[in-house]
């Protein structure tokens, strides 16, 4: 084989190329970088990508993290790499009650944090907010994926409280976060572009902050860690997903970056350049129906269980 890849690969590059940091035999292409690794020399600059990632956030010295863990590539890596770099975490899984997507998904979290040795608690959405997500589905008006979303958000953050974590980590990667930019652009969701940066501090002691350590990552970047440190992950899509837009803005990123390598990474970073991460905004008031702080008389958490007609929960 002898011409590169136009996109990040693994045992695609000629036999004799040779890796850009020790100039051993390279198997790894990353064109957004205009480099080649080995093995180890990847390895290293993931993490090297992940330490720079972490450097934003404020933390205390030996604060612990609880890590979001789906099941999926980018949670796992996640999960791993903070534990590789030194981090004490732990793994929260909140499972969803879909068939078969579910148990597969819990599956992979709990076989993980078996091979590699790192504490996990498994939570129920049918427990910890009185449905299962194909109940929601079935009541609910609102687009699927952004109720999800919203349970999903409040949710790991009243559990990271109440088990005495300051921060969330979650597995947002630089595709993500390029295609979430893009959308709002194109949308002038100024609101939301004003909060476009992967690191949201805690509120007081009932709402923990919210990192992104892999922002700086690209998902084929994830890929190929997963592959190498032979994280097995579950690769399946959720079936309520279907017809969601971050999809499109991401194939569009991607097109870009196939004829212009580093496109995504120069749209997001570049933005972020000129960004601060925003000022807490502390909720004066608190819920009604669960008393946590909120900017209405109803959280929206508990707004969607007044919908769904699910007792209040305090």
């Amino acid at each position: 084989m002898g011409r590169k890849p136009d996109r990040p690969s693994y045992g695609e590059l000629p036999a004799k190329s040779k890796c850009t940091r020790c100039r051993e035999r390279a198997v790894i292409h990353l064109p957004a970088h205009h480099a080649n690794f080995c093995e180890d020399c990847f390895l290293h600059f993931f993490r090297t990508a992940v330490k720079r990632a972490m450097r934003l956030f404020p933390f205390r010295r030996g604060e612990r993290i609880m890590v979001a863990v789906s099941g999926g590539k980018d949670s796992l890596a996640t999960w791993l790499v903070l534990s590789e770099l030194g981090y004490e975490t732990k793994g929260v899984h909140l499972d969803l009650g879909i068939p078969e997507f579910s148990e597969a998904s819990r599956r992979a979290v709990e076989n993980f944090s078996g091979r590699f040795g790192l504490p996990l608690s498994i939570f129920s959405l049918k427990d910890e907010f009185g449905m299962s997500l194909p109940e929601i589905e079935r009541r609910s008006r609102r687009v699927i994926c952004a109720v999800c979303g919203t349970i999903k958000r409040h949710l790991l953050g009243r559990i990271a409280a109440r088990e005495g974590f300051r921060h969330v980590a979650t597995g947002h990667n630089l595709d993500d976060e390029a295609a979430r930019l893009l959308g709002n652009i194109v949308r002038h969701r100024d609101q939301y572009i004003e909060k476009a940066y992967p690191y949201l501090p805690p509120i007081g002691d009932m709402i923990p902050g919210k990192i992104k350590p892999l922002f700086r990552v690209e998902a084929a970047e994830i890929r190929i860690y997963c592959r190498v440190r032979g994280i097995d992950f579950f690769g399946g899509s959720c079936p309520f997903s279907r017809g969601a837009t971050s999809h499109v803005f991401q194939e569009a990123l991607e097109f870009l970056e196939e004829k212009m390598p580093g496109t995504k990474r120069d749209f997001l970073l570049n933005y972020l350049k000129k960004r601060t991460f925003p000022p807490p905004e502390n909720p004066q008031a608190r819920c009604e129906g669960c008393g946590y702080p909120s900017y209405r008389s109803l959280c929206s958490l508990c707004s969607l269980r007044q919908q769904m007609g699910l007792a209040d929960r305090r």
